[in-house]
């Protein structure tokens, strides 16, 4: 079974670019008797997108190369988190903030490293389900749920792979969005400006990773979405259960090799 891997801590792209889209499927034209051309297109297509990289080196591009070998010219996948450089604002959002900034925690101290936490936008739950293949949402009144338009970007969570632009403004908080839903969603689950979904290189050639005598340049790679539920069926790794005994008194896993009583089990 392939493998959905992570995208390279700390590696952050300088320039992308929606290349192809949106990518139609069984597209057509037709021509009438008074020679009216109709052309008809699917909107079920994927995402495919260029992303190109500063100068790096050391570790960072120790991380970025065995990050593209493990994706293995597409055999494999990998998570892209999402944020929309052209977003909505903190305020237009509906945080009491000028910006997104950082913070220290409730104690005023920050991480181990010396730095704070980054604050994010808030999530909005979901108003009504909706769905797998569906192109209108319906989100509550809550922070941004009624405040977006044309061109937002926005995704859902939790377990839900996808990338969604608004196309029309159907209703505040009811939306058509492009591309359709690829997955389900319901009362449980939220809306999030910081989407996450699944992509692979399109090809053996759609990665490089040349290296200069100070920095490595030119960094580019092309991908293409892989479908939420492509990417659970196909993209996962299979979790083997050690050998019995596993299981705690308590229910839970227990990877200490002994008893909650302090017992050892072969």
């Amino acid at each position: 079974m392939a493998r959905l891997i992570n995208w390279p801590s700390g590696l952050r792209a300088n320039f992308r670019e929606p290349l192809s889209g949106p990518r139609t499927v069984n597209a057509g034209v037709s021509t009438s008797v008074g020679n009216f051309v109709q052309t008809a297109g699917s909107p079920f297509g994927l995402w495919r997108w260029r992303f190109s990289f500063p100068p790096i080196r050391g570790q960072l591009f120790r991380r970025y190369r065995g990050w593209v070998t493990a994706l293995h010219g597409g055999a494999n996948a990998t998570r892209v988190p999402f944020c929309d450089w052209d977003g909505l604002t903190a305020r237009q959002a509906g945080v009491d903030a000028d910006r997104y900034g950082t913070e220290p925690w409730g104690n005023g101290m920050p991480w181990v490293n010396g730095r704070n936490w980054q604050s994010t936008p808030p999530n909005v739950p979901v108003a009504a389900s909706s769905e797998k293949d569906v192109t209108i949402i319906s989100l509550g009144s809550a922070f941004w749920g009624h405040g977006l338009d044309y061109g937002d970007l926005l995704g859902f969570f939790p377990f839900h792979l996808g990338l969604y632009m608004v196309t029309e403004v159907i209703d505040p908080g009811t939306y058509r969005i492009w591309p359709p839903l690829r997955k389900t969603i319901g009362a449980n689950d939220f809306a999030t400006l910081r989407p996450t979904l699944a992509m692979r290189l399109e090809s053996e050639d759609a990665a490089n990773a040349p290296r200069g005598a100070a920095f490595a340049e030119g960094l580019s790679v092309t991908m293409v979405e892989v479908l939420d539920y492509d990417a659970r069926q196909y993209f996962a790794d299979a979790t083997v259960a050690p050998p019995l005994p596993w299981i705690l008194a308590d229910g839970k896993w227990n990877d200490g090799g002994v008893w909650k009583d302090g017992e050892a089990y072969p």
